[in-house]
């Protein structure tokens, strides 16, 4: 309950595909982290040791403290930085614990990716980028295709707009019920299975207590079970899409073995 009680960091990655990643790289290491080191109101950023090319960040202050009055010039000159990053497409916000889904997948060049449950759209954005640098250098355009599905058109929306600002031919953004989603076929008549799925389904969300304290005392253990019997449909029919040879990750924001 110690570590519930303690704020999330401020934490970002880097989009490795982005034309501006040297820029903002250079900015972020050069101006904006020193500064705020200098500051000494928190203590040094870092890098997270264990993301890819040393492009995810941590800052241990409360998430909101780039929004309070009273903060200081170096975390004002961090707000605005990780605003207009953000509008690029250059730097998304995102919890560490929702950068592993997407790593553990390891997308190849040409793979066909989906995120069955994916709005808002953070790890999808991660999927985007991670099959634009197995591409290789040179704004060569991914061969696969990665889509983005959720059963909320109103969060579909959320998703394309989050999604957008990747700036991929590779995206596509679909409203369906992830254990109802339809099977594909190409030009020929051929199935089109996934060689990597992303399940990160609808969940209790009582891991997500540092985030949102009130969970707590909205708690019940019927929570969970009432979820199961969906969770288990959209991971069943997840491998009914998946190619052979290929992977699916499945991950929820609970502690309960159930989910």
């Amino acid at each position: 309950m110690r570590a519930f009680q303690t704020p999330l960091p401020l934490t970002f990655r880097v989009n490795a595909s982005s034309k501006l990643l040297g820029a903002i790289r250079r900015r972020l290491e050069r101006d904006v982290l020193p500064a705020l080191a200098r500051e000494g109101t928190m203590r040094a950023p870092k890098c997270v040791g264990w993301y890819p090319e040393r492009l995810a960040f941590q800052i241990d202050v409360a998430r909101d403290a780039t929004l309070k009055a009273s903060a200081s010039r170096g975390v004002v000159a961090l707000h605005e930085f990780l605003k207009q990053a953000g509008e690029t497409g250059a730097l998304t916000r995102q919890e560490l614990v929702s950068m592993i889904p997407p790593l553990l997948l390891d997308v190849k060049p040409g793979h066909r990716v989906i995120d069955m449950c994916a709005a808002p759209g953070s790890k999808t954005s991660q999927l985007l980028e991670m099959s634009h640098a197995a591409s290789g250098k040179g704004g060569k355009s991914p061969s696969g295709v990665v889509i983005a599905n959720d059963a909320s058109l109103q969060r579909s929306n959320l998703l394309t707009h989050q999604c957008k600002r990747s700036n991929s031919p590779a995206l596509v953004v679909t409203n369906h019920q992830a254990q109802l989603f339809p099977m594909l076929y190409d030009a020929k008549g051929a199935k089109l299975r996934f060689d990597r799925i992303l399940a990160d389904v609808p969940c209790s969300g009582d891991g997500t207590l540092r985030k949102s304290p009130d969970l707590w005392r909205k708690w019940n253990p019927s929570s969970g079970v009432d979820l199961h019997t969906l969770q288990l449909e959209i991971a069943t029919h997840a491998l009914r899409l998946l190619e052979v040879g290929g992977r699916l990750v499945y991950s929820t924001c609970s502690l309960n073995p159930m989910e």
